[in-house]
């Protein structure tokens, strides 16, 4: 389950921000999750909670914002969203299985080979947006 560690990076790195900052509490963080990787929010958010209080850094408040991933094509110059393809790309990697594990969970940069512009089919397109899990911002008090 990558869910875990990128739950683990998030909070070791809020830790780190903490310290850095000299922030006696952390009440808040931002996080985007983009489209293209995946994530069950659900798990990430879990995980967050536990992994926060066995890390020291107590109740933080996660709020997650939505990022549509958006590709361009370098061959003709169309662009398109994830949730314009998403259906169809997971239907011919997946077939039927609702929960399957495709290769693009993993390895978003795996892209290029299970999709091509839905304008003309080339595979050389580029992501713009929306490819992985950001920590945005931090809030908290210092010790001051």
């Amino acid at each position: 389950m990558h869910e875990y560690s990128i739950a683990e990076g998030i909070v070791l790195t809020i830790k780190k921000l903490r310290e850095v900052n000299n922030l006696n509490v952390v009440s808040e963080a931002v996080l985007s999750i983009g489209s293209l990787a995946q994530i069950d929010k659900d798990v990430l958010l879990e995980l967050l909670k536990i992994l926060s209080t066995e890390y020291g850094l107590g109740h933080v408040n996660f709020l997650v914002e939505d990022e549509e991933s958006m590709f361009k094509c370098n061959y003709c110059g169309f662009s398109w969203s994830w949730s314009q393809v998403k259906d169809r790309i997971m239907r011919e990697l997946c077939e039927d299985v609702k929960d399957c594990d495709n290769p693009v969970h993993f390895i978003p940069d795996l892209i290029n080979v299970f999709m091509g512009c839905p304008k003309c089919g080339s595979q050389d397109f580029k992501i713009l947006s929306g490819y992985d899990v950001k920590l945005i911002s931090v809030k908290g008090v210092r010790n001051d």
